[in-house]
């Protein structure tokens, strides 16, 4: 039990707080198939990317999509066409410092993206019959909650205790005037 001198005292508040943090990077590879036989990768872009989350557990998990874009050139690299797939992920961010004495109830999570997803390389593969396309994105979450914080207390300093402000010593000074 810990001794406090008799004027210090600790006290309990219930607050809103940050009860939570993390943030993963990750690169994964998905494969697509095109409609004619790509012969060469002309770019790869990734847009239209959304997300949200929900605590799970001791972590976080982000549930996203966004749409991947390849160009490519066929038929002996004479035409080119663009193959379009939606990704849809899950991505589970462990917690640093999760506060046990968070109320669990009520909590609200939040997701921010640190870095979009953004294609890596886009590779032919199969025979030419796949594309694999590296995607690599950031995300960071916080999840808020009531939670208890301790602070110490102690009681108000006496009148006697009180010294002049600053303003008070200087109030008569004549050399200051204009």
């Amino acid at each position: 039990m810990a001794h406090f001198d008799k004027d210090v005292r600790c006290r309990e508040i219930y607050t809103q707080a940050v009860c939570g943090k993390g943030s993963k990077y990750s690169q994964t590879t998905y494969t697509m198939r095109p409609a004619n036989r790509p012969s060469t990768i002309g770019g790869c872009w990734v847009m239209n990317h959304s997300c949200d989350a929900e605590l799970v557990g001791d972590f976080v998990e982000v549930h996203g999509r966004f749409d991947v874009n390849v160009w490519y050139s066929y038929n002996g690299n004479t035409e080119t066409g663009v193959a379009k797939d939606t990704v849809s992920y899950i991505q589970q961010v462990p917690l640093r410092e999760l506060d046990p004495l968070a109320t669990r109830e009520g909590m609200q999570v939040s997701v921010k993206v640190l870095q979009q997803p953004n294609c890596l390389d886009a590779t032919i593969v199969d025979g030419g019959n796949e594309i694999l396309v590296r995607v690599e994105k950031e995300l960071s979450v916080e999840v808020m909650g009531r939670t208890k914080v301790y602070v110490l207390v102690s009681d108000p300093p006496s009148e006697k205790d009180d010294e002049p402000l600053e303003e008070d010593i200087f109030e008569d000074d004549e050399e200051f005037e204009d």
